[in-house]
């Protein structure tokens, strides 16, 4: 038996878009997906039903389009990779509401898709293959199929969902974007409201090197001090050089000090670490700056845009909710007792 979920009073809550660890850019607008989670709140919006046969697996149905427990483990998988299933406090209801919440993304995404659908506004199959070329880069020969086996999730189902965040995609540019306008007087009084966004901190560049060995790492620190390429040093001493540039703000207090105590092509001393050691060579630091004009606008009617973009969103979709037929799986659909402290909450990414 699948619950009916339509027709309820919804409430909105932010959660920027995260797939495989990227933000996506479209138009010069950052476009984060503010999806509702819909599952959280079924407690005050279930209807009753009558029971009838559906298909094993299945934990949804949006529109008679089907979910199974298998498409939403593998987004579940994506969306918390490497969080907190790993803690000590990660418990069945965390997990729980893990499903719940990825399940409500789900249902937002497909009722999208079957708009777009309808309208004969389909995915391109080359905008799929690009955008799947496009993440396969970012990784190492084999390291792709590495991380879905790792993830324990099927190629297909990965597909899947990359196509359902595209057509979301599309459809933010298509059918809500246009229908967004920004005046100067809204870009004047944003930056007037939130002048202190716009000043870049100091940027720290430096190199990580991690290794098994405490001597290898130290004599791949010197091997750079002296002006070896990384990529040689990494292979002589069988260490790991990560090349990173982040702004101090982003750097733990620790990493800060250590390098502030350095200068240009100076090593720290190398550090015990949970898979190793690790040292760090300062290659360069610049310091806090504040945008120029053109880019302070360009950020300004973006995140405006995304403001907007967020609120006729919500509006849609809610239209859309209401006049669908959504059905979860009772298991799914149970009320979950409050979170302790101790337990781990969904985290918006």
């Amino acid at each position: 038996m699948l619950v009916p979920v339509n027709s309820c009073v919804l409430y909105w809550k932010r959660c920027p878009e995260r797939f495989l660890a990227k933000r996506f850019f479209m138009d010069g607008i950052a476009v984060r997906l503010f999806l509702l989670p819909l599952i959280l709140l079924l407690a005050l919006t279930l209807l009753a039903c009558k029971e009838r046969d559906v298909p094993a697996g299945v934990v949804a149905e949006v529109n008679g389009e089907s979910v199974s427990f298998r498409d939403l483990e593998a987004a579940r998988s994506v969306l918390f990779a490497g969080r907190s299933s790993e803690t000590a406090d990660f418990d069945d209801i965390a997990l729980q509401r893990q499903y719940r919440y990825v399940l409500g993304r789900i249902i937002e995404e497909l009722l999208i898709c079957q708009y777009m659908r309808g309208n004969q506004k389909d995915l391109d199959l080359g905008q799929l293959e690009a955008e799947e070329k496009r993440i396969r880069e970012d990784y190492p020969p084999g390291g792709f199929e590495a991380m879905l086996l790792e993830l324990a999730i099927d190629e297909g189902r990965w597909r899947g969902g990359l196509y359902r965040r595209l057509m979301v995609e599309q459809f933010i540019m298509q059918e809500l974007r246009p229908e967004i306008s920004i005046s100067a007087d809204e870009v004047e009084l944003y930056y007037k409201r939130h002048s202190a966004d716009f000043v870049i901190p100091e940027q720290w560049h430096f190199m990580q090197i991690v290794g098994t060995d405490g001597n290898e790492v130290k004599k791949a620190g010197d091997s750079l001090v002296s002006g070896k390429n990384a990529a040689l040093a990494q292979k002589d001493h069988l260490v790991t050089i990560y090349d990173i540039n982040m702004g101090a703000d982003m750097l733990p207090k620790e990493l800060l000090d250590d390098l502030s105590a350095l200068r240009p092509w100076q090593a720290s001393a190398v550090r015990n670490a949970d898979d190793g050691f690790r040292q760090f060579v300062l290659v360069e630091k610049t310091p806090s700056s504040v945008l120029d004009a053109a880019e302070t606008s360009k950020r300004v009617e973006q995140a405006l845009a995304d403001e907007k973009v967020r609120a006729v969103y919500a509006e849609w979709m809610q239209k859309r909710l209401r006049k669908a037929e959504v059905r979860i799986a009772p298991a799914l659909a149970e009320p979950l007792p409050p979170r302790t402290a101790m337990q781990t909450p969904v985290k918006s990414f």
